[in-house]
């Protein structure tokens, strides 16, 4: 994939985050749990996408810039850095998360420890496809 459109894609992706972003805040005003969780998620989700947007032009506002960025996204070094960061990412959540439906479980906290077991489970299942669908695509 080139990576002018790689880069068009990222942006279509934060304009998402952006999107779910103030529906989670408006979600939250329309139920009056404006203090909740959720309306806190959702001004992180829009900062998050509005900082994407904003390296998205600075990225592409020259070519010299987009170069740059592209042989350092392309580097094997970095490739492999991103890979392994990610990989202890999925299993430090993996662990954190066994522990917490654990350790909710003996507090009796049910509820709570089974949504983070179905958390935990769609994670896994996602990762499973995501490898079988790689693995006959390389």
């Amino acid at each position: 994939m080139e990576y002018k459109e790689k880069l068009k894609k990222r942006l279509y992706i934060a304009i998402a985050y952006l999107v779910l972003g103030a529906a989670m805040i408006a979600g939250a005003a329309v139920t009056k749990n404006v203090g909740d969780f959720m309306s806190s998620l959702g001004l992180m989700l829009i900062v998050v996408a509005a900082v994407r947007i904003r390296n998205y032009f600075i990225i592409t506002k020259n070519e010299q810039t987009m170069r740059k960025y592209e042989i350092a996204e392309t580097d094997e070094r970095n490739l492999a850095i991103i890979s392994r960061a990610r990989s202890a990412a999925f299993s430090a959540f993996v662990l954190l998360s066994g522990a917490a439906v654990l350790v909710l479980s003996l507090l009796e906290q049910h509820e709570a420890a089974r949504w983070i077991s179905y958390s935990l489970l769609l994670l896994v299942v996602l990762y499973w496809v995501a490898y079988w669908v790689i693995r006959k695509r390389l």
